[in-house]
């Protein structure tokens, strides 16, 4: 009984003096800056593959166009070289948990250490640490939220699924993205899905529409305003 006072005068004392106690993270789905330039930021689920991150990064590379990746942990370490390009040609990288589990299946415990490991093996890998976590499949519930508040991390997710994951045909994804797409919108897609992936050239195509259509192409944390 004694505990559960001391610990209640804590929390008392922790609020009153505008510290946040168990702080959650901010889940983002789209930027609500008003800019004058239309903005827009690609994003990459679930990498990187062997066959579609490497065409994924010649068809940004050739269009000059910078864009987010969210790594699992597992391909993080099957190909360094990968990452280690997608750093190189100047794309973000951040975590999208080390296992791909379904976060809503495992305990507060479990979903620590896996996005605890998979900051990790990027940061050793790649040199960098991730500052964006995106769940898989978009759960977010408040475990995550706990967790990335205490990692002090943002969470990342999108207001324009290209369904890509879904093997959708390449007219509806380009048809979904331009119907879609707003001034700091976010687009999921994936660089790694199963044989026969539509996102290299759905990518080749939507790259040209949103530019004819006045967007320009950032990163998260420049779409965010905390990136150069």
């Amino acid at each position: 009984m004694r505990r559960l006072i001391l610990f209640g005068l804590v929390l008392a004392v922790l609020w009153g003096a505008g510290m946040p106690v168990g702080a959650e993270a901010e889940v983002i789905y789209r930027s609500a800056a008003k800019t004058e330039q239309l903005r827009v930021a690609l994003t990459f689920d679930d990498g990187p593959h062997p066959k579609y991150t490497p065409q994924i990064l010649k068809i940004l590379k050739e269009n000059n166009v910078a864009a987010t990746f969210f790594a699992v942990g597992t391909n993080v370490e099957a190909y360094p070289a990968l990452i280690k390009q997608i750093v190189e040609e100047g794309h973000e990288l951040n975590n999208h948990t080390f296992n791909h589990n379904h976060v809503g299946k495992m305990s507060a415990d479990a979903l620590e250490k896996d996005i605890r490991t998979c900051n990790d093996t990027i940061q050793r890998i790649s040199g960098v640490c991730p500052r964006y976590f995106r769940p898989p499949e978009g759960v977010c519930n408040c475990d995550v939220k706990e967790i990335c508040g205490d990692l002090n991390m943002k969470i990342v997710m999108w207001s324009v699924d290209t369904r890509d994951w879904a093997h959708t045909p390449i007219e509806e994804i380009c048809r979904n993205v331009k119907q879609n797409t707003q001034n700091g919108s976010i687009i999921l897609m994936h660089d790694f899905i199963g044989k026969n992936s539509p996102t290299p050239e759905a990518l080749r195509q939507i790259i040209p529409m949103l530019r004819e259509l006045g967007f320009e192409f950032v990163t998260v944390s420049q779409l965010l305003g905390e990136g150069a």
